[in-house]
C-alpha cells in the first residue's frame, strides 16, 4: 500500500507544477499586452482620446482602446464591455447558424443570454434558454461551434446519457477534440 501511495502522490505532485505552470499571469490592461478575441491573441494599444467615455476598436491587427484616462481599471471596464457586445453579436449569430443544422430545434430564433461564468462555457435551461459564458468570445469559432452544439443537443435530451451523445456526434463530429482543447 506504502507503495502505491508514493506512485499516487508523485503523479498528484506532478499534476499540481503541470497546473502552476498553465495558470495565466494576471492581465494589467496596459498597451503591449496580448488579448484573446475569437481564438486569437492581439496586441492591446491605448490611445489618448477626448471623449467621456473610452471606445474600443478591433482593427483587425490590434485592439485599440481610446480613452483620456488611461488607468488599468478604467481599460479593462470598456475591454469588458466591448466583450460583452461582440459576443452578444456573434454567439447569437452562432447560435443561430449552429441550430439551423438541428432538426430538433423548434423555435427560432433560439433564445440566448450571456452570463459571466466560472466554472462552465454554456448551459440549457429545462425551459429552453441557452445560456453562454461572455468568455467564450476568446475562443476561436469552431470551439464557440462545439459549446453551441453541446446545449442545443440539451433542448432534446437533459441528462448526459447515450442517446445525448448519440446527438451530439450527429450534431458535432469533432466534439471530443474540441472540448479537449477547451
Amino acid at each position: 500500500i506504502s507503495a502505491t501511495l508514493s506512485q499516487n502522490m508523485s503523479s498528484v505532485e506532478r499534476f499540481l507544477i503541470r497546473a502552476r505552470k498553465r495558470q495565466l499571469k494576471p492581465l494589467l490592461f496596459v498597451s503591449g499586452e496580448r488579448h484573446l478575441y475569437l481564438g486569437e491573441r492581439y496586441p492591446l494599444t491605448v490611445h489618448p482620446g477626448v471623449a467621456r467615455f473610452p471606445a474600443v476598436l478591433f482593427t483587425g491587427q490590434e485592439i485599440r482602446v481610446v480613452t483620456r484616462q488611461k488607468d488599468p481599471e478604467n481599460i479593462r471596464k470598456a475591454l469588458h464591455a466591448w466583450y460583452h457586445c461582440q459576443a452578444s453579436k456573434v454567439l447569437d449569430s452562432r447560435l443561430q447558424a449552429v441550430a439551423a443544422s438541428a432538426e430538433w430545434v423548434r423555435t427560432r430564433p433560439v433564445p440566448m443570454k450571456l452570463r459571466k461564468m466560472k466554472r462552465t462555457w454554456g448551459n440549457c435551461s429545462s425551459k429552453g434558454l441557452i445560456k453562454l459564458n461572455t468568455h467564450l468570445i476568446k475562443a476561436p469559432l469552431a470551439l464557440i461551434d462545439s459549446v453551441i452544439a453541446h446545449e442545443l443537443c440539451h433542448l432534446r435530451e437533459a441528462n448526459h446519457g447515450r442517446a445525448f451523445y448519440d446527438l451530439l456526434e450527429r450534431l458535432n463530429p469533432a466534439w471530443r477534440a474540441d472540448r479537449a482543447r477547451l
